[in-house]
C-alpha cells in the first residue's frame, strides 16, 4: 500500500472518497488520510498536516508498533510491554480522536485549520 500512495496521488486519481463526508458533509477523523500519507512519504510534514493531523500524529506510534511486532516476530516471543499496550494509551487515543473529529467539524478558524 506504500508503494501505491508513494506513486499515485489521491488527489488527483480516482481513489475512494469518504462516504461519511459524502453523506453529511462533516469531516470524519481519517478525512485527509490518504493525502496525508502521500504527503509523508514525499517527506512533506507540513503538508500532510495540514491534511490530516491525527495521521501525521500517528504514524511515529504505527512505526514503534511495527518495530515492535517485528522485533517479536524475529525474537519469536511477542514483546507487550511497551506503552502500545497500556489501557491508558487506548483511551487517549479514543478521547484525541472524537476530540479532533468535534474541533475539526466546528465553524471558525479552528475547525477552518483542522479541515482537510
Amino acid at each position: 500500500m506504500a508503494a501505491l500512495y508513494f506513486r499515485l496521488d489521491p488527489a488527483q486519481y480516482p481513489f475512494p472518497r469518504c462516504l461519511v463526508h459524502t453523506l453529511t458533509g462533516l469531516h470524519c477523523p481519517g478525512c485527509g488520510t490518504q493525502r496525508a500519507v502521500h504527503a509523508l512519504l514525499h517527506g512533506r510534514v507540513g503538508q500532510a498536516i495540514g491534511f490530516n493531523l491525527l495521521a501525521a500524529l500517528a504514524t511515529p506510534v504505527l512505526v514503534v508498533g511495527v518495530m515492535e511486532e517485528l522485533r517479536g516476530w524475529l525474537s519469536k516471543r511477542p514483546h507487550r510491554n511497551s506503552f502500545l499496550y497500556r489501557p491508558w494509551f487506548g483511551w487517549s487515543v479514543v478521547i484525541f480522536t472524537v476530540l479532533f473529529t468535534v474541533l475539526r467539524n466546528l465553524p471558525g478558524s479552528l475547525g477552518a485549520w483542522l479541515a482537510p
